[in-house]
């Protein structure tokens, strides 16, 4: 009995205490459950109990969980003070795009920011607006890990297009400090954590200025797009981040977490649009609280989250390069804020025993929010003044069952029922135009997958779903028709997406992992340009289907390699034509060499077939062609400190990362980092 008892028991731990898909060199360590059935009995020996997707390790005095490695998701950690969205494009199957408003955005083999959920220690941060989490404002010194999952790695997780992209606070030491500077600006950190009996807390602020580089240069010029020159861009702000937490004894946990980010920028202009438009961004903020409280009990455990979000930024436009002048018709202030209150309950059984059929739980999520959406702006000449302020409740509840069939085969099947109601929408404008109504949407899909453990060293997963995302609030207000057409009605996108992945390992210097993918979307919802008006408009068929491969190979001799390509097919079905702002290829490959412990020299480098710029307020972009980027660096790393030099873009000057990003062409950067 003493066996069955440890399988059950630490089985239910392990799936409700690891991240899900947590990367493989993860180790939780809990304290050993009360054997209730023989009080008397003495301590096992250790042993190794194999449970597929969860290895099981007994000693006299702890249990330690190993979590499997990550089936459909990647999971990555970057101790450095880069963006995070360079970080993020590190992963494959990842790369970046940008934005007229000077933003940068990454998108997920072949789908958007808005239709991927994107998370902060449990947080939804996708904006009820539009969808668009402005990534440039999070800062490093938040994160401890990142999970990008490109399917239903879990059976209540990533029911996004492309998947989930679920960061982790940060857990630092007793006190840390970190800097980074490079040719354009400065970024610092510093942190503290401390647990006392029962309690912990912890604390991070930091910092960041950069003055940008003058783009002297003018993109590559087609009959599609705009050229042109940019002028120079600026960038700073601060941060901070505080939580703290307290075990219950044996049968959970509390933790409560706030933090807060300020980014203001200046953004390049001089595009060939015909707006002669200066940009600052005044305000660029986000912030945030939350408290959870995770449980279990002998039969059931979970968490409940609550949380409140805050999110929104301050758009100046000018009338000259100065920025200190607005008496033109194409000076105004536009404002915009999003509020999320919402909760979360997430529900697991404990495992029950089908004798020789195996192990089966059952799941829960629901997700209740409150999205609220206050926008305005203000013209100068002629004055006028538009409102587009709504908001509406949203909810999302998915059930599933999971089965262990044998210690190689798991089964999972889940449900997922959504809705969004408008409840409020306050149009007041001086110059009126013809608005939709927000429509109240329900709709609902379902997943199923296999994880099937072939050999020790060869695992096998498939998936098969129907997926649905809802109209971001943004999408419907954008469903404008042309002259005195009636509106048209939203449709949510739905798709039936199908996965597969081949993970082999032979020896532990060798990995291969192959996966494709292949998403038939009905009603997609993307933009064009009409008269020099944005609209959303649903594309009745489409198709978003690729392949990712990577190879690691090493340490030998001090050597090690590794190399990925993803390839994406996207195509309008429905007119017949490509959906031309993707690239096609994405190579990336880094070669390391550690002549001793301490010291490692990086070579990498990543070519993409194509990246665009988007020129606000025109219906062309700026394409950058074909992409190369090259880069070295070197690391030194001690126990207690470290310290690296690192040069990006280095064969290429005139390549600009995106349309207002403060590092384009070439950068050098060195940073330390002090541990204690």
């Amino acid at each position: 009995m003493k066996t069955r008892t440890i399988i059950f028991s630490v089985l239910f731990t392990a799936l409700n205490v690891l991240p899900a898909n947590a990367q493989e060199e993860e180790i939780i360590v809990i304290d050993e459950e009360e054997d209730t059935e023989s009080d008397d009995a003495p301590k096992a020996s250790p042993q190794v109990l194999e449970l597929n997707p969860i290895d099981i390790v007994e000693t006299p005095e702890q249990q330690v969980l190993k979590g499997a490695r990550p089936a459909f998701a990647q999971t990555i950690t970057m101790p450095q003070l880069q963006s995070v969205n360079d970080w993020l494009e590190s992963a494959n199957g990842v790369y970046g795009d940008a934005s007229g408003k000077g933003t940068r955005s990454v998108i997920v083999r072949g789908f958007e920011t808005r239709q991927i959920n994107f998370q902060f220690d449990g947080v939804p941060l996708d904006t009820g607006y539009d969808g668009m989490t402005g990534l440039d404002v999070m800062p490093m010194n938040w994160i401890s890990a990142g999970r990008i999952a490109h399917a239903d790695a879990t059976p209540t997780d990533a029911v996004g297009f492309g998947g989930m992209i679920d960061l982790y606070a940060f857990n630092p030491g007793l006190a840390e400090a970190a800097v980074e500077t490079s040719l354009t600006g400065v970024i610092a950190s510093a942190a503290h954590g401390m647990s006392m009996g029962p309690w912990h807390w912890a604390a991070t602020v930091g910092g960041q200025y950069s003055n940008g580089f003058y783009l002297s240069h003018a993109f590559e010029e087609h009959s599609d797009e705009d050229g042109g020159l940019r002028d120079s861009s600026w960038k700073k702000g601060g941060n901070f981040l505080v939580k703290a937490g307290r075990t219950l004894g044996n049968w959970g946990d509390f933790e409560i977490l706030a933090g807060w980010a300020q980014a203001p920028r200046g953004i390049p202009t001089g595009v060939n649009t015909g707006y002669l438009r200066y940009w600052e961004f005044t305000s660029w903020r986000v912030a945030f609280t939350t408290a959870k409280l995770n449980f279990r009990t002998s039969v059931l455990g979970g968490q409940f989250q609550v949380w409140a979000t805050d999110q929104g930024n301050t758009l100046e436009a000018y009338d000259n390069p100065a920025r200190n002048r607005q008496i033109t018709a194409v000076a105004s202030t536009s404002v915009w804020q999003d509020d999320d209150y919402g909760g979360r309950i997430d529900l697991t059984s404990m495992p029950w025993s089908l004798g020789n059929a195996g192990f089966m739980r059952a799941l829960l999520r629901t997700d209740l929010r409150y999205q609220y959406h206050d926008s305005h702006e203000i013209a100068y000449q002629p004055e006028g003044y538009t409102d587009n302020s709504s908001s509406r409740f949203y909810f999302d509840i998915r059930p599933a069952l999971e089965w262990q069939i044998t210690s190689a085969i798991r089964l999972f099947a889940s449900g997922d029922a959504a809705g969004a109601k408008a409840t409020g929408q306050d149009i007041e404008s001086t110059n009126p135009t013809n608005q939709p109504k927000l429509e109240d949407l329900y709709d609902g899909g379902f997943s199923t997958g296999l994880d099937y453990n072939i050999l020790s060293s060869l695992d096998l997963n498939l998936r098969a779903a129907r997926r649905l995302r809802m109209p971001t609030l943004k999408e419907q207000f954008r469903s404008l028709p042309g002259s005195d057409e009636p509106i048209p009605k939203l449709d949510p996108e739905k798709a039936w997406d199908f996965e597969a992945e081949i993970h082999w390992k032979p020896i532990d210097e060798v990995a291969l992992t192959i996966g494709g993918f292949d998403t038939e979307i009905r009603d997609l919802i993307e933009f064009k340009y009409i008269n020099n008006t944005k609209i959303s408009h649903n594309v009745s068929k489409s198709r978003i289907a690729g392949t990712d491969i990577a190879i690691a190979l090493g340490a030998w001799a001090g050597f090690s390699f590794d190399i990925s390509y993803h390839y994406l097919y996207a195509y309008d079905l429905s007119q017949n034509h490509e959906l031309n702002d993707r690239p096609a290829h994405n190579l990336r490959f880094a070669v390391h060499y550690a002549p001793i412990d301490n010291l490692k020299f990086t070579v990498s480098g990543q070519y993409e077939s194509k990246r665009r710029t988007e020129a606000w307020l025109s219906n062309k972009y700026a394409w950058m062609g074909d992409v190369f980027l090259l880069g070295a660096e070197i690391e030194y790393q001690m126990d207690h400190f470290s310290m690296y030099l690192r040069g990006t873009n280095l064969l290429d000057y005139n390549y600009s990362r995106a349309f207002g990003y403060p590092e384009p062409g070439i950068n050098v950067v060195l940073g330390a980092k002090i541990v204690l």
